[in-house]
């Protein structure tokens, strides 16, 4: 059965939000800001980005995680990840790491590069209740890359698209996708219509739906099952879609769970030693 074309429409626009995070590391955040606190599932979205290294040189040292997901794509640069338990990796271009916070981690991720330029994301996705404590794990992997024309450049970072299966750890739908389009180019794809959106636009202008989005914002779409991006302008665009779980939220800094009961807990088993029980393993 062919099912009629519903496009997906603008419903807000955000600029991203200048931070700095880590030891130091200067950031654009555009989900997880207070003017977007979050699009669930989505907790908060990153994007790192500077041929300066004093932006980024002093990484992100040991810290805490619990209950959610986090799924960092190196665009260009080298980050290496370590966590508490012994577990260590490298992230080139192209490369994503997909971690399960899960029960808990505490890890670093620091550049190895002295120059040159490190551009990436980081996006964190929530966990169901009863995924929360799960056993952490994670693992490296490498985006594909799929052309449309001359106009148009895909890099499949998550799930399933134009029947091509990417991983995807999340506990439900989710699709990823990094796409670069060509002055005067026109993309249009098929998402599953009941998931929550969002197009991220790195470098150059685009219209959705008569609905213009410039560099460094991110727009929030409506339902629908198909997308059409037009590139006003060279255009780098990450677009994100996944399952809204529709479950409380209590969140403190990098603890995400259900209730202020469990947040407390964390704190607690954080600070006595306790947060980690079981070591991260490479799936």
């Amino acid at each position: 059965m062919i099912l009629s074309k519903k496009y997906r429409e603008v419903q807000d626009v955000f600029s991203g939000m200048e931070v700095v995070d880590g030891a130091g590391v200067k950031l654009k955040r555009y989900i997880g800001s207070p003017y977007l606190n979050r699009l669930d599932p989505f907790l908060l979205l990153d994007e790192f980005r500077s041929d300066d290294p004093k932006d980024y040189i002093a990484g992100f040292p040991p810290h805490p995680h619990r209950g959610f997901q986090t799924l960092t794509y190196m665009v260009s640069g080298d980050f290496e990840h370590k966590d508490s338990t012994g577990s260590q990796s490298r992230l080139s271009s192209g490369e994503l790491q997909w971690m399960n916070a899960g029960s808990g981690v505490i890890h670093s991720e620091m550049p190895i590069m002295k120059d040159g330029l490190l551009w990436g994301y980081q996006l964190w996705l929530n966990l169901p209740s009863e995924k929360k404590m799960s056993d952490p794990f994670y693992h490296n992997y490498k985006a594909i890359e799929l052309t449309f024309g001359e106009d148009v450049r895909v890099y499949l970072l998550a799930g399933k698209f134009q029947n091509i299966s990417q991983k995807n750890w999340a506990p439900y739908p989710f699709l990823y996708i990094d796409v670069r389009i060509k002055r005067g180019g026109v993309f249009e794809f098929d998402v599953q219509e009941d998931l929550n959106s969002f197009c991220l636009v790195s470098e150059g202008s685009i219209k959705i739906q008569n609905k213009q989005v410039g560099k460094s914002q991110i727009a929030i779409l409506s339902f629908g099952n198909t997308v059409k991006i037009e590139a006003l302008d060279d255009a780098v665009v990450l677009f994100g879609a996944a399952m809204p779980l529709k479950e409380p939220i209590a969140r403190w800094g990098p603890f995400v769970m259900n209730t202020v009961q469990e947040i407390h807990q964390a704190i607690d088993d954080y600070q006595s030693g306790r947060l980690v029980r079981r070591k991260a393993t490479d799936i």
